[in-house]
């Protein structure tokens, strides 16, 4: 396997509560979090709501610094990429694509402004017309008509809107997208035209998806890896195939229990762990704890050992 395009080394970060008249206090939002992101393949980082999915992401695009570890990009520590210049290039080939497809476009402006601004700032040396080329380009690339550049986001659906800013972050060259639970506020029918777009993106193109979900039937879908994450730490990781048929960490095993998907094949793990959706509180204050040691369970698939944080 070639060279990993993001890499992260055994990450933490702290950040306080409180304050006023409050006492501060430390939150340990990740803790000792590593993984590779490739080009041409999709991560898929899974876990409930708070367990620091989203904070791994600002991280990698430098909203926020560590506390502690290493991110690297393409080999280079991203700590040092300081300069306004640097750091613009930098966030011209890690883009982020976020949630909400609506939240991220400006009510007011044509979807044809949304996709020339980035291109502009980024790439201040194109003409309009060229800038105008690349719009077309764009907008094909991603499976829309031409006349979407003159709506206004209004009146585009959730799946056109969520393919427009995959067309920006395309615009400006990016290498590696951060997909935060980009189909989440879709709509089931039209979930799968984003999904198969991305698989696209990625096998035509390179692009390198880390794929933040708490959906595993769609992380099964389009993802070759899978980190499962729960209260700052990564439980399980390793092959999607592997972790989905054969999972060994209680807290895989409880989000798996909960997939309702019937086609994805959990049947037999359901029918003899009955007991894990009764148990969810214990399986939870069990994971939560630090858990150091890491057993390799196949030739890509490791998991943390829960006993030893027992």
């Amino acid at each position: 396997m070639s060279q990993p395009i993001i890499q992260v080394q055994d990450i933490s970060k702290t950040f306080s509560t409180g304050g006023g008249f409050a006492k501060k206090e430390p939150f340990h939002a990740l803790r000792g979090v590593t993984f590779d992101l490739y080009k041409g393949r999709t991560l898929a980082l899974v876990g409930e709501s708070g367990c620091g999915k989203s904070t791994v992401a600002r991280l990698i695009t430098k909203v926020h610094d560590v506390t502690s570890g290493n991110i690297l990009f393409n080999g280079q520590n991203i700590e040092e990429i300081k300069s306004g210049k640097a750091l613009r290039e930098y966030r011209s080939q890690v883009q982020m694509v976020f949630q909400d497809p609506f939240g991220s476009l400006n009510p007011a402006h044509r979807i044809g402004h949304h996709i020339a601004r980035p291109l502009s700032i980024h790439h201040d040396k194109l003409t309009e017309a060229e800038i105008r080329e690349r719009q077309r380009e764009l907008i094909n690339l991603v499976e829309l008509d031409e006349d979407c550049l003159e709506k206004f986001p209004h009146q585009l659906s959730g799946g056109q809107r969520q393919r427009i800013n995959l067309a920006r972050a395309l615009g400006v060259g990016a290498q590696v997208i951060l997909a935060d639970e980009p189909t989440s506020m879709l709509d089931v029918s039209i979930r799968l035209g984003v999904l198969n777009l991305m698989q696209r993106m990625k096998q035509e193109m390179g692009i390198g998806f880390l794929y933040i979900t708490h959906d595993l039937a769609t992380a099964h879908y389009i993802a070759e890896d899978t980190a499962v994450m729960y209260r700052g730490q990564i439980v399980e990781w390793g092959d999607t195939q592997q972790i989905l048929s054969n999972p060994q960490h209680p807290y895989t095993k409880l989000l798996i229990s909960a997939v309702p998907d019937p086609d994805l094949p959990f049947a037999d793990l359901i029918k003899d762990t009955a007991n894990y959706s009764e148990n969810a509180d214990e399986i939870r204050t069990l994971s939560e704890r630090l858990q150091p040691v890491i057993n390799q369970v196949g030739e890509n698939h490791f998991v943390r050992c829960w006993e030893s944080a027992a």
